[in-house]
This record gives structure tokens, C-alpha cells and sequence, in this order.
């Protein structure tokens, strides 16, 4: 979901030609809202996606074997467990000497042993399954068109073939709470289809003659999958799922044979499938899936499908027409979505521009609610039980650029889901600052995951970053400026206050230059062309590093730490509160240390002049001051 990134980037360049959106109906065509194309997808990357926050769905538009593969926010791994290692922070005195002394990789080998979390990765989030769709009829289609209305949300799949006319239509509805496929034919009772709702079975880290999982006919018109989240690094799979299709038709027969619906002569069909877990919270696990699957499908069968999607559309449509966008457009606007992007480099579309800013802003709704979980690595969506890097929260960059549009777009209540996380992070962050760091405040480094662990995780070259928690308040306080909500900024004033007291005991005076800097420190995932780092044996991943990525006083560090800094002094002085933090935090502000410009007169990653090791590297973490942040 690459374009959450895309969007972001557009924000501060065309944010001058943004209008708040009237209540007319926007164009059927409209450019800069809809995604349309002449084929089905051929892989999961090329798929539509559909979700209201929790429920998620990647449409593929075939016409064969449809698939609809889903997910629910919290199907992951694991359950309920900490990484919080006590004691660790006794190494910290001896880990800074070494870093100061030049020592990077004997301090590496110390905050490995001492200062890591255990286990050493956190958990993942998981596919829940696929909805498949098996059509009799293979014969060769015409008409095709398979779109995107970002302006309705919702992925519409419709071709010609054997005379009659074939129609999906495929949303995930905030208002019931459940996906909704509707299948319809022109020509009458010329419907129909075999569907099965296939689980995915906990396939990796998975203990075989314990797991949970069957998929069952349910009825006489309905299929049921019900399975367990994975066992993983000696964290017992705690989490319970339920999925629940019913299919309803005005003339078609329906009927379930073993784990599969079919549906015979019907004109049109509807299917609604409701998903949940047992998951409460971070620490309870004592919801009931079966119950809360029923009263979202006792819901939804109330309304009629028009009913349905009105309800949908309408709820969506408050939150994405708020913006709307025009850079005008051209004839090469017009063409199907993957040409017009192949066509880019050399043809004049700035209506694409404004599509994918409008993309963003889609996936940024259809993953993050209130209510729900914040939006991980890919939103809500996932096809895999082992997926790249976990599908976590990644927060050396990856989870705030997922909420950069939200204030700046107009959309701050799905920032809510973020907030919460924050505050959550707080609980076992508390004990990482006390155990890990003996300093006060809370903690939080570069991954957490539902269960919303906070040591430091994936080695030290990863783990060390020790900003984590910084970054993300400084969220908090971007709410607070564009709206001014006082009880908002009242409530999590604590958190704020939290992470600038542990920022404070981070800093230590550098030996040689006198500057307040973090130590440890990382620039997020790169190494310095330091003396002395070169590769070793990395104990704690069992594999060879390239070198250390710890040193004293990363440049990203000490922007955040000015940004954490100036916030909370801004925040304490409005609510009338604490004056001596105040102080302490204006006077530690005046000694960090400064930005520096190195030999080649660019802006220095680390606080030494050194050369990155990876040429081609794709964070540039030192920039933070100049985006999102305002000090250069």
C-alpha cells in the first residue's frame, strides 16, 4: 500500500489547491477518483482493496475463479505477552562508555545481551482467508471493466459473455459491519455459482496437532470457517476467529453441500460475510467471536441490499468528500489506470497526481477508524500467515507516514486508532524505561504489534532506536494544532509528558563536544562508514552484520527530541502545569547538540562526518527536520 507514502509527499506541494468538497455528485468518470481497468487482476499486489476499518478485502475481478481475499484487524499471532527483559539497565553505563570510546561493535554485542527484548521479533498479522466464487460457465467474456470508485467505495466487476450481462459489486460497510458481495445477471435466472469460504490455515509456526480450524456448510444457505491464531516464538496463539457467510437470492436456489454454497438460476445474489475475534484488548482475550459475528449479520439481513450500500456509501462520503482536488485533466486522463501509469514518464495527466493523493486518503479511511486498530504496514491488508516484515507497526518511519494525511487531509478522526495505540504503549513502555534504561517515563522503539509490546526488537542495529515513542507523540500534539481541542490535549498530556521525561534521561553530555545527545542511538536502519565498523558476528540474529548501526547522538535523534521538547512545553504551559518540567526541558533544549554540515556541505546523519555504507539506501532519516518536521 505504497501509496499511503505517495499521497503523503503531495500534501505540502499541492495543498494550496484544495477546496473543501460541495454536496454535488461527483462525475461518474471523475479521474482523480476512480481506478478502472480492461483485465482482472493477475496477482494479490494488483487487486482492489475495500475495508471500513476493520473488515478488509482484495478484489480481484475474475470471471472464472473470483477471489476476495479478507482480513479482520486482529487476526494476529500470539496472544497476550511482554518483552520487557529486567535488569537490563545496569549494562547501559558500560554500553555509553564504549560508544563514546569508538567501540561500536563491542557496545553492539552489550545491548544485544542485556538490553534486547525477548523474545527477539514481535508478532504478525494474518490473512484471515478467501472467499471464492466458481463460475460454470468459462467461455470467453467481452466488455470487461473491473473499477474503483474511490468516491463510493466500492469495486465494481462487470463483462458480457454468453449473452447476458454479469455485474459484482464488492464493499466492506462501516455502518453493519460486514462485506457485501452482490452478483447480478441481466439476462433473467442466468446466475449461477459455487462459493466456499477458504481459511488459511496457520501453515508457519504452527503446531499441527493443536490447531484449531474447520470450514463447514452452515444451514441451508450459509458457510462458516472458525481457527486460532498461530503459536509463535514460544507465544501461545490466544486468538479465536469466526467467519460467517449467509447468501439470500429473489429467485435463485440456494443450497450447501460440505463446505461449499451453490447457487443455481438465480437473477441476483447477495452475499454478507461477518468476521470477528476474541480480541479485547492488548491484555483480554475474552470476547466472543460467535456472538459478535451474529449481531452483524442481525443487522445487515434487516436491510435490503440498496438499503445497504446507501448506508455505506453515505458514511463514506462524509469523511472522503471533504477534500477534493483538480489539477485539471487531460485526454490521457481518460485511459485505464495502469496505462495511465505506464504512460507517466511522457505523457501530460495531472489528473494522476490527484488520484493517487485521493488514494491515500481512500486507504487511510478504509483502514483506520475509530474503533478500530491503527492502520500496520499494509492498512489492513494481507494474504499472507507469514507476510513481509511481519505486517507490524514499523515506527522508524513506516506507521507515521501512514498518518501523515490525516490532519492535513481532513481527515483526523482516523487518527484516533493511532492515539490509542500510543496511550496503550505507555503500560509495558513504563517498565522497558525503568528495566531497560533505569530511567522514568515510558519507552518505545522501531516495532510493536497488537499486543502493543515496546522493548527494544530484531537486534540492535534495529531495536536501538530509542526515538520511537518521541515520534509518535509528536502526533498527539499535531491533533492539538489543528483542531485546538482542549480535553484532547488534557488526556494526553500525561503520555507526552511521559515520553519527554524518559528523552530526558536518554541524554548525556557527549565527552568531547558537550552536547546533550542520546545514547544509544540509531539513525533508523543505516550503517556509518565509522572506523573500526566492519562486518561480525551479530549473536543476537545468528547471522553476520555488515556492522553496527549504534553510535551517540543520531541527527534524527536530537530533532525529535527538540520537537518532544518543544511540545510538551508548549502543552504544560496552556493547561497551567508544571513549571519545573518546563524549565528542564527548555534548559536541556539550549544543549543538544546542533545539526551539523559535513565536508561535502550536506546535512550530517550522525553527529560525526561519516559516510553512509549503503549507497542506495531507502530511509533518510536525518531529513526528519526538514519533513514532517518544520526545523529546517
Amino acid at each position: 500500500m505504497r501509496a499511503f507514502a505517495l499521497a503523503v509527499l503531495l500534501v505540502s506541494s499541492i495543498w494550496s489547491t484544495l477546496a473543501r468538497a460541495t454536496p454535488a455528485q461527483a462525475p461518474a468518470d471523475d479521474p482523480t477518483t476512480l481506478l478502472w481497468y480492461e483485465h482482472p487482476a493477475e496477482q494479490w499486489q494488483d487487486a482492489l482493496p475495500v475495508g471500513n476499518g476493520r473488515l478488509g478485502a482484495m478484489v480481484f475481478g475474475r470471471t472464472d475463479e473470483e477471489t476476495i481475499q479478507l482480513n479482520e484487524d486482529t487476526c494476529w499471532s500470539g496472544g497476550p505477552y511482554t518483552t520487557t527483559v529486567p535488569g537490563g539497565a545496569k549494562a547501559l553505563p558500560e554500553i555509553r562508555r564504549l560508544l563514546f570510546a569508538g567501540e561500536l561493535i563491542e557496545a553492539h554485542r552489550l545491548f544485544g545481551r542485556h538490553l534486547m527484548g525477548y523474545p527477539v521479533e514481535q508478532q504478525k498479522y494474518q490473512s484471515l482467508g478467501n472467499l471464492v466464487l466458481t463460475f460454470p460457465d468459462t467461455g470467453p467474456h467481452t466488455a470487461y471493466r473491473h473499477q474503483l470508485d474511490l468516491d463510493s467505495a466500492v469495486v465494481t466487476t462487470s463483462y458480457e459473455r454468453g449473452g447476458a450481462r454479469f455485474t459484482r459489486e464488492v464493499f466492506s460497510s462501516p455502518v453493519d459491519q460486514v462485506l457485501v458481495v452482490q452478483l447480478g445477471a441481466a439476462a433473467e435466472r442466468a446466475l449461477s455459482f459455487t462459493a466456499q469460504l477458504r481459511g488459511d490455515r496457520n501453515q508457519a509456526h504452527s503446531n499441527y496437532a493443536t490447531d484449531y480450524f474447520r470450514m463447514d456448510g452452515e444451514g441451508g444457505s450459509g458457510l462458516v470457517v472458525r481457527g486460532k491464531s498461530a503459536d509463535y516464538l514460544g507465544v501461545a496463539g490466544k486468538l479465536r476467529y469466526v467467519v460467517r457467510l449467509r447468501a439470500t437470492s429473489p429467485d435463485g436456489t440456494i443450497t450447501v453441500d460440505g463446505d461449499r454454497l451453490r447457487v443455481a438460476g438465480a437473477s441476483a445474489v447477495t452475499l454478507v460475510i461477518a468476521a470477528a475475534t476474541n480480541f479485547v484488548n492488548y491484555r483480554d482475550v475474552t470476547g466472543d467471536p460467535e456472538a459478535r459475528v451474529d449481531a452483524a449479520l442481525a443487522r445487515a439481513s434487516g436491510k435490503t441490499y440498496d438499503a445497504a450500500r446507501e448506508a455505506h456509501v453515505a458514511e463514506h462520503r462524509r469523511l472522503f468528500r471533504r477534500v477534493r482536488i483538480d489539477l485539471g485533466a487531460t485526454p490521457a486522463s481518460a485511459r485505464p489506470t495502469d496505462e495511465r501509469l505506464k504512460a507517466f514518464a511522457g505523457a501530460n495527466d495531472p489528473a494522476l497526481p490527484a488520484l493517487l493523493f485521493q488514494f491515500g486518503r481512500y486507504l487511510l479511511i478504509s483502514s483506520s477508524r475509530p474503533g478500530t486498530q491503527p492502520a500496520n504496514l499494509q492498512g489492513i491488508w494481507n494474504k499472507d500467515m507469514n507476510p513481509m516484515w511481519d505486517s507490524k507497526y514499523t515506527t522508524n518511519i513506516n506507521t507515521e507516514m501512514n498518518y501523515w494525511p490525516a490532519e492535513v487531509a481532513d481527515l483526523g478522526e482516523c487518527a484516533q486508532p493511532l492515539f490509542a495505540m500510543i496511550r496503550d504503549l505507555t503500560d509495558q513502555g513504563a517498565a522497558v524505561a525503568r528495566e531497560h534504561y533505569g530511567a522514568r517515563g515510558w519507552a518505545f522503539h522501531q516495532n510493536t504489534d497488537l499486543w502493543r509490546v515496546a522493548a527494544p526488537m530484531d537486534g540492535p542495529n534495529w531495536g536501538g532506536f530509542a526515538t520511537g515513542g518521541g515520534w509518535l507523540v509528536t502526533h498527539l500534539w499535531e491533533h492539538w494544532l489543528f483542531t485546538g481541542d482542549a480535553a484532547f490535549l488534557r488526556e494526553n498530556y500525561p503520555v507526552m509528558k511521559g515520553a519527554a521525561e524518559f528523552l530526558l534521561d536518554l541524554l548525556v553530555p557527549h565527552p568531547t563536544y558537550g552536547w546533550l545527545v542520546t545514547c544509544p542511538s540509531t539513525s533508523p536502519e543505516n550503517f556509518p562508514l565509522a572506523p573500526g565498523n566492519d562486518r561480525f558476528f551479530d549473536e543476537v540474529t545468528g547471522s553476520m552484520s555488515s556492522g553496527t548501526a549504534l553510535v551517540a547522538g543520531s541527527t534524527i535523534d536530537t530533532q525529535i527530541v527538540r520537537d518532544v521538547f518543544g511540545a510538551v512545553v508548549k502543552a504544560a504551559a496552556i493547561l497551567g502545569t508544571d513549571p519545573e518540567l518546563r524549565a528542564r526541558l527548555a534548559e536541556a533544549t539550549a544543549k543538544l547538540a546542533p545539526m551539523r554540515i559535513g565536508r561535502r556541505g550536506d546535512l550530517q546523519e550522525w553527529l560525526e562526518d561519516w559516510d553512509q555504507r549503503e549507497q542506495s539506501h531507502r530511509h533518510v532519516s536525518h531529513l526528519y527536520g526538514l519533513f514532517p518536521s518544520a526545523q529546517i
